[in-house]
């Protein structure tokens, strides 16, 4: 994860959490990494020992899993400014009531 997909990661919880909630969710999406990284610490040996060399194979196919989300589900931000960022995600994923009485 930390060469594939974590940059990505760091960049979306600054830009794609509301204002009103950024605090919290950011608190909470940090500690997911960490997380995560400690599966693949106790994981990896003894999947190395069932899977052998295929393990890498087997973290591959993970990061290009990974690529695959990020290119198909997170939105283009760049020149776009937080508020136009909460808006497009706002159409997207939820609130649409809120955005159509905005409009």
């Amino acid at each position: 994860m930390q060469m594939c997909i974590s940059p990505v990661y760091w960049l979306m919880m600054s830009e794609l959490f509301p204002m009103q909630l950024r605090g919290v969710l950011t608190g909470g999406a940090v500690s997911l990494p960490w997380i995560f990284n400690a599966i693949v610490a106790f994981g990896f040996p003894p999947i190395m020992e069932y899977a052998g060399s295929t393990t890498f194979f087997i973290f591959a196919a993970i990061n290009v899993g990974s690529l695959i989300f990020v290119m198909a589900m997170v939105p283009e931000t760049r020149g776009k400014s937080l508020e136009e960022i909460e808006s497009h995600m706002k159409e997207k994923f939820g609130e649409k009531s809120e955005v159509a009485n905005a409009s």
